[in-house]
């Protein structure tokens, strides 16, 4: 009777010890977020799961201060277009920064979202003398799909007289469908007193 008693036992317990429930793990609501990577089940009905963590954090600090510059500068490259708007919107106060205005003429010439664009050119303003600076924009002038940023590209422009710039608005009046910027191209040459059109 005692050895039945004892494999009956076993038995039971070899049976509840493999139901052993999955072990949960208590993260905070909210603060963990999770990326699986892969999910391995084995022959004993467990399951292995191997995933990336992100927990959020708050860093709050001065735009001038290094650290904060540099999550500005990853955040200006991040998919999310209200996160670059804002982001370029702050580092416009730091344009003086080589850094920066590296990251302000990389997103008004290739940031998909217009609105970026924009804040980009507001940040730029004070460096619209500069010949790289005057570079991009001619590129962005003749490029861009947005009436809004051709039309402030052309102000930028014109707000350092510079002959060498003829030629660009000579070809956005050719090629120009929107009527406000064209306009604003011929009043433009016509104030540096050059010709509307190529010759």
């Amino acid at each position: 009777m005692g050895a039945v008693a004892l494999v009956a036992l076993g038995f039971f317990a070899a049976r509840f010890t493999r139901r052993r429930p999955a072990r949960l793990f208590a993260f905070p609501a909210g603060e963990v977020f999770s990326t699986v990577r892969s999910v391995q089940p084995d022959s004993s009905g467990r399951v292995r799961i191997a995933l990336d963590e992100t927990r959020r954090r708050v860093v709050s600090g001065a735009t001038g201060d290094p650290g904060i510059q540099r999550l500005l500068l990853a955040a200006a490259r991040e998919d999310n277009p209200a996160v670059r708007v804002e982001s370029v919107g702050l580092l416009t106060s730091r344009g003086d920064s080589e850094e920066v205005r590296d990251a302000l003429l990389n997103a008004v010439a290739h940031d998909s979202n217009a609105g970026v664009r924009l804040k980009a050119l507001d940040g730029l303003k004070p460096l619209a003398g500069d010949p790289q600076v005057r570079k991009t924009f001619a590129q962005v002038l003749l490029a861009d799909d947005n009436p809004a940023v051709r039309m402030q590209v052309v102000d930028l422009l014109v707000s350092h007289r510079d002959d060498s710039m003829v030629g660009v608005l000579q070809n956005l009046v050719q090629k120009e469908d929107n009527n406000y910027v064209r306009l604003k191209c011929e009043k433009a040459l016509k104030d540096m007193n050059a010709s509307i059109g190529t010759f």
